[in-house]
């Protein structure tokens, strides 16, 4: 189950950073003009969105039912 929860945490984080990095590029800026704030904030929503999502489809049970 740790296993399961670290693969959850690692593969989130990752697509919260990429996919952040890539809007803002697509924007036309670059992260660090972007701000470090906001590209925080920005990379953990969606961390967090996905997360919520793989939860429930790998049941690693960190949100309850």
């Amino acid at each position: 189950m740790l296993l399961k929860r670290l693969i959850l945490a690692i593969v989130s984080i990752a697509f919260g950073l990429t996919v952040t990095t890539g809007v803002t590029i697509l924007i036309g800026t670059t992260p660090a003009e972007y701000g470090f704030i906001y590209f925080t904030f920005t990379s953990l929503a969606l961390a967090i969105a996905l997360g919520v999502w793989l939860d429930k489809f790998m049941g690693t049970g960190i949100l309850p039912k």
